[in-house]
């Protein structure tokens, strides 16, 4: 996502060029002649355009790159998605100035593998232990499907990578405001090419089938209907802890790298009681 902003004037509409991406803006009322003008906090009404009003979405942006920052930040602000967006150098920054600010929409940005991995993995805890009800967006230039997938079991909202355009991360914004979440098309591709991929030809017995006992045959039909550790334990008459040490088992015998993985890598296998046919 390249932000080198630039602006010019064309016949009274401002125009704004992110990278590849250009879009206008209408120039807005002219409060100088005594008009009053409209306060605008966070999720207020904005200035009426063409005698509609709209509101605003309050984006907050944490990057602790300034110049990434303050570009996403005027970029979005800049555009016509009726965005107010505001930058944060740190997480503790953004918790001192928003105490009573409720922001739609978090952009938790990072650069490099290292980077993304640290955020999704201690700072958007930090996010959510703050604010539960956060929706946050990982924004990153790494686009492997298992760092996603991380994110989103993690509690983020979705996942936008920097190879996307300026104005497909404000559709993204958008669906994640009405509750939506958002992973790029590619992800998903690579994320199917590597699950359906032939599996390398290895050594085993027995033709490479991989063993499970009738164990863990049934929480493996429960992994894959999403059912949680708890109810596992529950229907199988078993304890919790017992439940995660098969789920440990399993995932060491597929090399998979959590729940997701397990449902998609043992998604051929046959169970007991299932029919074949769907029916």
């Amino acid at each position: 996502m390249n932000c080198f902003s630039t602006r010019e004037t064309i016949r009274g509409r401002s125009h704004y060029s992110c990278g590849n991406l250009t879009f206008s803006q209408k120039p807005l009322p002219d409060y100088s002649q005594g008009e009053e003008e409209p306060v605008t906090p966070h999720g207020e009404l904005g200035p009426a355009l063409d005698g509609e009003r709209y509101l605003k979405i309050p984006v907050c942006v944490i990057d602790r790159r300034t110049f990434w920052r303050d570009c996403l930040t005027q970029c979005l602000t800049a555009s016509e998605a009726n965005l107010v967006a505001e930058g944060f150098d740190t997480i503790e920054d953004w918790i001192r100035a928003s105490v009573d600010d409720a922001f739609a929409i978090i952009l938790l940005c990072a650069g490099g593998r290292e980077a993304t991995e640290l955020a999704i993995s201690r700072d958007l805890d930090m996010l959510l232990k703050a604010r539960p009800d956060a929706n946050v967006v990982i924004v990153s230039d790494i686009d492997g499907p298992a760092t996603m997938v991380s994110a989103l079991e993690r509690g983020a909202r979705g996942f936008v990578t920097m190879s996307l355009s300026l104005e497909v991360a404000i559709e993204a914004i958008r669906i994640v405001k009405v509750g939506g979440t958002f992973v790029p098309a590619s992800g998903l591709l690579s994320a199917r090419q590597a699950y359906t991929a032939p599996p390398e030809p290895q050594p085993a017995a027995n033709e490479g089938q991989t063993h499970f006992t009738e164990r863990q045959l049934a929480i493996i039909a429960c992994v894959r209907k999403g059912e949680p550790n708890k109810i596992i334990a529950h229907k199988l008459n078993m304890t919790e802890s017992t439940v995660k040490v098969h789920i440990r088992n399993i995932m060491r015998k597929i090399k998979a790298k959590n729940r997701t993985e397990v449902a998609f890598l043992t998604n051929e296998l046959p169970l007991p009681n299932e029919n074949p046919s769907g029916q």
